[in-house]
């Protein structure tokens, strides 16, 4: 080996040990990216100026093993060269990074990249003439010392500072900035424009989607909910009993679901919203999976009543107090605390209340002799059940994320329901309380579990390597595209690595090739990253319906701050929903007295229900919604203090007796 150009030598031979002299000082893991910058800057000026002319001159953002090795040899470096590629190559890659050298210098140089490409989209000609303002010269021609390129940076909006060590490292001369020191910027706008062009066509692609998709079936789907919240007095299971079944049927087929929708007139994608409900493709769903919490809820009353009274006629019978065919509300609440039932929640009693009267007789509860619910309603979580799964589904698969996609998540939607966990486990001869396990592994009780459930630390990468691919690229599908440059339709670690180094994703990509590439062959396809496609975007804010689903699901009144900051004014006033509980004049089939002076005033009606009662206030009111509330609209308002309130029309009469006695 000669110290002539490192450019004359191939970077493929095989790599070098470099025998050395003992070096006076030390180095170890704790200090070598020390070590390693001092003597780039005695050699080059900066390890910036050394990465970008020595190290890494044709711009592919990483160096090999042997690149490394033999400029540290012909420099003299004074340690042993060896052990410091084997400390900063930590993950085994068989490459070194910028930022695996000096990661403050690396961010500085990936700033300074990104502002020059939106600075100058025409390219490094553009460049240096506007940065010389001798627009008549020849580019060859154009010199720019340290003065000019710190005022172009000033007057250009570059915000990073540190112009004078940028300028250094640029110059190959040290002494002023040339074409030659920028042609680095024509490359790096043709990897954008690629990146760009592949973006828009993901755009197209998913715009082509939407006019067939109507609406997001996840959206559809908690529309659908809150439409028959409305229509049946808050209640879910209400609303499958009196709509969506017919004769208590705990079972509902999709024809007869499409029917329902007719009858209902909810046409919003009907055929969507199947799908999205009928996960399984069974053809038939069950309440659970309409509102996983409360049929949660009445499997367990159903349990107790029969595991107590054996069918559905001798409980009504007990719980006939009075022994005249009806059960009212209270009477119903009296009877489960003699019987020692202890979630004794009102809207049990309204799933029930087939026909919303505010009393149950023997029909109302008939349905539970013939219901069977699910097993996992009535299993307590069994965590030790859970990981005993875990580790059966890794030792088969080798791995959790192989194991999730072909057992668990074969549609690749990151999600799995009971029905698909059951035949999972039998797949892989589960029989350790499966139940147990499901809810385990379903801890929010959502109906579903996702990667997470099994494998949080992968599906955190996966997330955040997902939400990067869609941001840049528009989909992964579409990142796959570009970084496949030699359209061979696969990637290697090499090839994976360097694409994401040059287009700006960062973090442990050793690791995450090898959570995806889940088939042992070392090369990464697209079949085997496009499922992260159908994920849901966890980046953006998603419907979340989850806290609707629940016996107690009616949308609740938060909590509201201390008075202060712009209301400070109010004193110790209230707003009219924290006056629920403490003045109890707010229950169902009753207004607020500032609602009804409102609505006198505005000549305005509440809607009614069917039967001619005013519905529950919460199923008038929407907190989630951009309107915050529909009716009453006085939900948020501060109520005055007692004594200083009055009415314009009391205030106008008190004002005409005081005329009237100054008379």
């Amino acid at each position: 080996w000669t110290s002539a150009s490192l450019s004359d030598v191939g970077q493929t031979a095989e790599p070098l040990t470099v025998e050395q002299e003992p070096a006076a000082g030390s180095m170890d893991a704790s200090n070598a990216q020390k070590v390693l910058q001092e003597f780039l800057t005695k050699q080059e000026g900066s390890s910036l100026r050394a990465w970008i002319h020595k190290l890494d001159p044709d711009h592919e953002h990483r160096i090999t093993e042997m690149f490394f090795l033999r400029y540290l040899r012909e420099n003299m470096f004074p340690h042993d060269a060896n052990q410091l590629y084997h400390i900063l190559d930590a993950d085994g890659g068989g490459e070194v990074t910028f930022e695996e050298i000096d990661p403050a210098a690396d961010e500085l140089w990936d700033n300074f990249r990104s502002w020059a490409c939106e600075t100058y989209p025409q390219g490094a000609e553009d460049c240096i003439q506007r940065m010389s303002r001798q627009t008549e010269l020849k580019v060859e021609a154009i010199k720019i010392d340290l003065f000019h390129f710190e005022a172009d940076l000033v007057e250009k909006h570059w915000t990073y500072g540190q112009e004078e060590q940028l300028f250094q490292a640029l110059c190959a001369n040290q002494g002023h900035l040339v074409i030659g020191d920028m042609r680095w910027l024509n490359l790096e706008l043709r990897r954008l424009k690629k990146k760009l062009k592949a973006r828009e066509q993901a755009h197209m692609e998913t715009r082509a989607l939407a006019k067939k998709q109507s609406k997001d079936p996840r959206e559809n789907l908690a529309d659908f909910k809150r439409f028959l919240r409305q229509k049946h007095g808050g209640n879910l299971i209400r609303a499958w009993r009196q709509a969506l079944t017919e004769g208590d049927a705990m079972l509902l087929h999709k024809g007869a679901f499409f029917k329902a929708c007719v009858n209902l007139k909810w046409r919003t994608d009907v055929k969507g919203l199947w799908e999205e409900l009928d996960r399984d493709g069974s053809g038939t769903i069950g309440i659970e999976e309409l509102d996983f919490r409360a049929a949660e809820e009445l499997a367990l009353f159903r349990q107790f009543v029969i595991n107590k009274f054996q069918n559905a006629t001798r409980t009504f019978a007990a719980l006939d107090l009075d022994g005249n065919k009806n059960v009212s509300e209270s009477e119903f609440m009296q009877a489960l605390k003699e019987f020692g039932y202890e979630s004794r929640d009102r809207l049990i009693f309204q799933a029930l209340d087939r026909n919303g009267k505010k009393k149950i007789n023997l029909e109302d509860i008939l349905f539970l002799d013939q219901w069977k619910p699910m097993e996992f309603l009535l299993a307590r979580a069994n965590h030790e059940a859970a990981e005993s799964f875990k580790k059966k589904l890794h030792d088969r698969f080798g791995s959790y994320l192989r194991g999730w996609k072909m057992v668990l998540d074969c549609d690749g939607s990151n999600t799995c329901n009971w029905e698909e966990f059951r035949q999972a486990c039998k797949r892989l001869g589960f029989k350790h309380d499966v139940a147990g396990a499901w809810r385990a592994l379903d801890s929010t009780m959502s109906g579903t579990i996702s990667l997470s459930s099994v494998d949080p630390a992968s599906s955190t990468v996966l997330l955040d390597f997902r939400n990067w691919a869609v941001k840049e690229f528009g989909s992964v599908k579409s990142m796959f595209t570009v970084f496949d440059e030699d359209n061979s339709k696969s990637l290697s670690l090499k090839e994976f690595k360097r694409a994401c180094r040059i287009y700006g994703f960062r973090g442990h990509l050793k690791s995450l090739f090898n959570i995806l590439e889940s088939t042992g062959s070392g090369g990464l396809t697209v079949e085997e990253v496009v499922f992260l496609d159908r994920w849901a975007n966890l980046t953006v804010e998603a419907v979340d319906d989850s806290k609707n689903d629940t016996m107690t699901g009616l949308p609740s009144i938060p909590d509201f701050p201390e008075p202060g900051g712009e209301i400070a004014n109010l004193g110790g006033a209230k707003c009219v929903a924290q006056t629920l509980e403490e003045a109890g004049i707010w229950k169902e089939g009753d207004l607020h007295p500032a609602f009804k002076s409102w609505a006198n005033r505005k000549r305005r009606r509440p809607v009614k229900k069917q039967d001619g009662t005013l519905p529950a206030l919460a199923s008038q009111v929407d907190l989630g919604a951009q309107c915050l509330a529909r009716r009453p609209i006085l939900l948020l308002a501060y109520v005055p203090e007692e004594g200083k309130f009055r009415t314009r029309a009391s205030g106008a009469r008190a004002s005409g007796k005081a005329e009237a006695s100054s008379d």
